[in-house]
């Protein structure tokens, strides 16, 4: 077990690994508040490991630091960065940190990863549900996003009127949008009743799914994304978020 020494007072141990950046630093990365405050935490006695308080805030750490931490009196965990996070987003929230009408989809998130400058992975409507992704990797929320990509994003859609066979052929064959004179299509399509669509798409043009139904001869009353790429919302509940595991990102690519 390595053993930190201080630099100031006797020596701490029980800090296996303590190698990274200064503990103020490491906090502020973890998203608790500005270099100042952080060192507040710290030359206040707030901060511990293992039971033992650290005042040093130039000691040496980092997320994979053993022991049990404490801040301000509560066990705290550190965040393993960068975070990819699945959440379920609820009707009436907006994907944007600065909204206009509706709540932020990142009011459902810790304050702390709003902190770390946590992006959702490409937009979900205010009225729309369903899998949301979002992270603190700006590389990873690029290439999502990139129309390059072609990452196929599967739809729930709630008709108006029963479909019919032409609007099916239209939506498989290719629909011409207002502003774009080159046809968009479903790239896979089911019916699981008269008055839903299973939808997948593979780009992510402006209010596209509603605007492809719209111009097939129907109307969309709900819409709900339940899958992108190799993942599935799951079991996750309106407005819950869960962490990604490593093979779900590996399917992804990251």
């Amino acid at each position: 077990m390595t053993v930190c020494m201080p630099r100031h007072g006797a020596p701490f141990a029980g800090c296996a690994t303590m190698r990274g950046m200064e503990l103020y630093k490491f906090l502020q990365q973890q998203g608790l508040g500005s270099r100042k405050f952080c060192r507040y935490l710290v030359d206040s006695g707030q901060v511990a490991l293992n039971g033992q308080v650290i005042q040093d805030r130039e000691l040496q750490v980092d997320a994979q630091s053993s022991g049990a931490w404490t801040l301000s009196g509560e066990p705290w965990q550190p965040l393993a960065l960068p975070l990819y996070i699945m959440l379920h987003k609820p009707s009436g929230f907006e994907t944007s940190h600065q909204p206009s009408h509706y709540p932020s989809v990142f009011s459902l998130l810790p304050a702390s990863f709003v902190q770390l400058g946590i992006s959702a992975v490409g937009r979900l409507d205010a009225d729309t549900t369903g899998l949301l992704l979002l992270s603190t990797d700006g590389q990873f929320v690029h290439a999502l996003t990139s129309p390059r990509r072609h990452v196929a994003k599967r739809y729930r859609v709630g008709l108006k009127h029963p479909w019919n066979d032409e609007q099916l052929q239209r939506l498989q064959s290719g629909v011409v949008l207002k502003d774009d004179p080159q046809a968009v299509r479903a790239d896979a399509l089911e019916t699981p009743d008269a008055l839903s669509l299973l939808l997948t798409i593979s780009e992510g043009r402006y209010h596209q799914v509603k605007r492809m139904v719209a111009a097939a001869g129907n109307r969309v009353l709900s819409l709900h994304r339940d899958r992108l790429g190799g993942l599935a919302l799951g079991d996750l509940e309106p407005g819950q978020w869960r962490l990604l595991s490593q093979d779900e990102r590996c399917a992804l690519g990251f």
